[in-house]
């Protein structure tokens, strides 16, 4: 399905031509008998009026408006009436001036009716902001009551009430307005993907400390998931500052109003585990491991063993830094593997644990972990969205989030255009990329044009490159079918056989597909066979084979993500084959690179003797270099720094 996504402010202002009649459903209906301000006949008039107007007939609505006489109509309706000139004038005519000294007749008479009176304020105050009258555009909002207009229009009011605030450098109103901006959110994920949410958080953190309670208290009767994720963040900052007191005052707080909500319940379960560390002494150079060692994926844990072997070997080379390993077998079951983790954690009493060999059992692993707040370092990437992941989790492999933010970093937007699409497999892991696509895509206000599925097991990829180009759907294109066909038949040579008949609507800038080399040979030469030709394609770190090198040129430009890799053998190599008599593999490299990851965060700070110390220890580092890539904490997930390479006819070249 294509569809377009936009976030203007100008926009949403402009909308409130959308004017509803009064709805039984309304916060004030149950204090108000409709049949006493509006009669059957007006209402069945106006209805009339509204219809004609919404099928671009302004100028017959308006004619017809003004020649109803007012004589014998309650206040109501003559203010329902002057409302709806006003709305025709702005959003029909653009003549704001005449819409506002409608909407200002309206005001006087809507009292009656307090729904229609706030509605007809957010009207009036958006007039005046057309007008660049901001003062009086603030004045006339906060005449209306935001909570007797229905959600949409709420939101609207909220979002022009900001944005005037802010203009007129009154923040703590502008901030508030920003929170309720947002109370249609419902999960964590779209709040922390809008970019209302980021401006509101930020300004959250310039108040004080007591202005930052008092807003909160603000709050203290409204459902609002951004101040309860507000609330959270300040319990999480008294965690990190050792007061305990205040972190009770904050959990019991959001225990109380938000606990139903699964997600803030367990954010405040997560912290409550963290706070309980601080009595838990840890063996500190004690790591955990759980690999497969039997069953049929023994050989991979085998390998991985290997490099965690050389690790060990170069950490005992200093005799005030011994390491001890503690192993459990998996047994390839993601199952066992959870098990296997807890068991590290509430026995062995490791400091870290080292994991997740599998994406099947990595998932299940890190849960686990984050269970007892205890850091885990997982050798294949965690499905998880990234709301649920945090600083106690590093991925040695370029995660799913460290590679979409690279490709929506600046400098590949400035490269490849603000209009992405993706085209994705039906699978958990394109599920993954899907969601934190669209999540980065929503933070950055671009526009995302396209976003496919495809059935990865089907042996004909038409279906969703046609979705995507816009030219499956012949019935809303019909016209055009029509004209290309008659063009077509006049075609002197009748030997020539068509590809399709409309020309693709190429509406995007580029295309993000992470699926596998053998799907993506067959899902690119698509694009060519619908005649869109010299296409930008971004793809995976799987991109790196030798299917994609001597095919990916063909297709356009195409590019993948992948990490920074160097040419030159480094002293994990050398020692690698020297010992085994072969070079390191990526299994090797990442087991390798993940005790001493762990040894480098143990050995960063001196004062580590409990969980929490390493808990707060890890996120105070901010950065840490391995053997495989470098990595810094954003947004409390770790990302690893990629590089982009483009296909070539002559092999693959780095930007």
């Amino acid at each position: 399905m294509k569809f377009t996504h936009v976030l203007i402010l100008a926009t949403l202002i402009t909308s409130c031509s959308a004017i509803k009649m009064i709805k039984p459903d309304r916060q004030v209906a149950e204090k108000i008998d409709i049949s006493k301000l509006y009669s059957q006949k007006f209402l069945t008039k106006i209805n009339e009026i509204k219809d004609k107007f919404r099928q671009g007939k302004s100028d017959q609505a308006l004619k017809e408006l003004n020649l109803m006489k007012e004589e014998g109509l309650s206040a109501s309706e003559r203010a329902t009436r002057k409302n709806l000139m006003g709305v025709i004038n702005f959003a029909a005519k653009k003549n704001y001036e005449a819409a506002a000294k409608h909407f200002e007749v309206a005001s006087g008479l809507a009292k009656d009716d307090p729904a229609l009176e706030s509605q007809v304020y957010l009207n009036l105050g958006s007039a005046y902001y057309k007008l660049n009258q901001n003062e009086k555009a603030l004045a006339a909002l906060s005449l209306g009551d935001f909570r007797n207009l229905q959600d949409s229009e709420a939101k609207k009011y909220h979002q022009l009430h900001a944005h005037l605030s802010q203009l007129l450098g009154k923040k703590d109103q502008g901030l508030a307005s920003v929170i309720r901006s947002l109370e249609d959110k419902k999960n964590l994920a779209d709040l922390k993907s809008d970019a209302h949410y980021t401006q509101a958080e930020e300004a959250f953190l310039k108040l004080s400390a007591s202005e930052r309670v008092r807003l909160l208290e603000d709050f203290d009767s409204e459902k609002n998931l951004a101040i309860a994720y507000l609330a959270y963040k300040e319990a999480e900052a008294a965690f990190k500052q050792g007061d305990k007191t205040k972190v009770s005052d904050f959990s019991e707080w959001l225990e109380k109003r938000y606990g139903s909500n699964v997600e803030i319940s367990n954010l405040i379960k997560g912290l409550g585990t963290r706070s309980g560390n601080e009595t838990i002494k840890i063996d500190l150079r004690t790591i955990g491991i759980a690999l497969p060692l039997s069953g049929d994926k023994k050989s991979l844990g085998e390998r991985a063993l290997n490099g965690i072997d050389i690790a060990l070997e170069e950490l005992s080379l200093d005799p005030n830094k011994k390491y001890k390993i503690e192993m459990k077998d998996t047994e390839g079951s993601a199952a066992t593997a959870a098990f296997a983790v807890k068991d590290l954690i509430e026995v062995n009493n490791v400091s870290a644990v080292i994991g997740g060999l599998m994406p099947n059992s990595a998932t299940k692993e890190y849960l686990e972990a984050k269970k007892h707040g205890v850091l885990f370092i997982s050798l294949s990437p965690v499905y998880l969205p990234k709301e649920e992941k945090d600083h106690l989790l590093i991925e040695v492999p370029a995660s799913i989030e460290s590679q979409v933010t690279h490709l929506f970093s600046q400098k590949m937007i400035g490269k490849l255009g603000q209009r992405p699409a993706i085209i994705y497999p039906k699978t958990e892991l394109g599920e993954a990329y899907a969601n934190e696509f669209w999540r980065r895509s929503k933070k950055l206000n671009l526009d995302v044009t396209g976003l496919i599925s495809y059935d990865r097991n089907a042996s004909d990829f038409r279906e969703p490159v046609k979705n995507l180009l816009g030219i499956k759907f012949t019935r809303e294109r019909e016209e055009e079918s029509v004209i290309v066909n008659d063009i077509a038949n006049l075609e002197k040579n009748k030997n020539i056989k068509r590809l399709q008949n409309l020309q693709p609507q190429i509406d995007f800038d580029w295309v993000f597909v992470p699926g596998l080399p053998k799907e993506v040979v067959q899902i690119l030469p698509n694009f060519n066979y619908f005649d869109a030709f010299n296409l930008s394609y971004v793809g995976v770190p799987s991109w790196r084979s030798e299917l994609m090198t001597n095919e990916g040129y063909r297709y356009g430009n195409v590019y993948f993500l992948d990490e920074v890799l160097e040419n030159v053998e480094t002293g994990f190599t050398q020692k690698f084959s020297a010992k085994f008599n072969k070079a390191p593999k990526y299994v090797e490299t990442y087991s390798y690179d993940s005790l001493k990851i762990a040894s480098s965060i143990i050995e960063s700070d001196p004062n580590i003797v409990s969980r929490r110390d390493l808990d707060l220890s890890l996120e105070k580092l901010g950065t840490f270099k391995g053997e495989s890539g470098k990595w810094k904490l954003d947004e409390d997930v770790w990302l690893k720094d990629l590089s982009t390479f483009k296909i070539k006819r002559d092999g693959v070249e780095s930007l």
